[in-house]
């Protein structure tokens, strides 16, 4: 067995938040997040099962007969082999279980959110040399396979390429395939955490939601709004001296002008008086 400690994987989590996002690799990252909540977890294991995924996909891809478009044969790929081969589908029996949120233990059950579904196509594709990416839709989680005017949309948690009139289900109307600009790879991660973030607000976890935005600011290290968020989870369970210092971090990205920015200010000097 190969586990890591908390302090290694922190690590190796902080040095992935400062890669640019193209280095970014997107089921190891979601790998490391959920070692945080199982601590002496060995991931080889997982690993090992990524790289089956990707060898399948690979073979499948060189079977294929010629005279489809790239795109077509690249969706094609991997939902035969992600959704069909290997039996991933969404869990719509336990949407809001937080196992559906856990890399780890979505490869276990082979059942997930729509995003932790997303990051294992994606994460496959990328191996591939295949052009993919996340959509900004709101709701269920799309990805593009393929550039934005020929590609094609799939969905990975029901493990189908959308028609357009399925696309419109899918999603809120107007919508049509180019109108959602593709996210990057931390946004992905991003919206993964996400649902564990709103799930511990709703439930009014205070320590639990400190938690999952301190794990978005370790991935996102740059985005100014995450350490305002960070600011008024610290303040919410009484450590005053981190929402001040996250209050900081978020002015010395932002713009002076910005809200965000502004804000940040005035909660640092609330927060102060507060202290004092």
């Amino acid at each position: 067995m190969t586990a890591l400690s908390a302090d290694e994987v922190l690590d190796r989590l902080h040095k992935l938040g400062q890669a640019g996002d193209d280095e970014l690799p997107l089921a190891e990252t979601a790998l490391l997040l959920a070692n945080l909540d199982r601590t002496g977890l060995d991931l080889t294991p997982y690993r090992a099962h990524l790289d089956r995924l990707v060898h399948d996909a690979r073979e499948a891809l060189a079977a294929l007969r010629r005279g489809m478009s790239a795109s077509d044969a690249a969706a094609r790929v991997l939902v035969d082999v992600i959704g069909q081969r290997h039996g991933y589908m969404g869990d719509a029996a336990s949407y809001d279980d937080p196992r559906n949120a856990d890399l780890a233990q979505v490869i276990d059950r082979k059942r997930g959110l729509p995003v932790a579904l997303g990051i294992l196509y994606l994460d496959v594709a990328a191996a591939l040399g295949v052009t993919a990416a996340g959509l900004n839709t709101q709701g269920h989680f799309l990805l593009l396979i393929g550039d934005e005017e020929h590609g094609r949309i799939l969905d990975p948690f029901n493990g189908v390429v959308l028609d357009a009139r399925e696309l419109r289900m899918a999603a809120p109307p107007p919508a049509a395939p180019i109108d959602y600009a593709p996210v990057s790879r931390r946004d992905v991660l991003l919206r993964l955490l996400n649902n564990l973030h709103a799930r511990a607000q709703a439930a009014k976890d205070s320590a639990r939601t400190l938690t999952i935005t301190e794990r978005m600011v370790l991935i996102a290290p740059r985005r100014a709004d995450l350490w305002l968020e960070l600011s008024k989870a610290s303040e919410a369970v009484g450590k005053l001296n981190g929402a001040i210092r996250a209050a900081q971090s978020c002015i010395a990205l932002s713009d002076a002008e910005s809200m965000t920015g502004r804000e940040a200010a005035f909660a640092v000097h609330r927060l102060k008086r507060k202290v004092n």
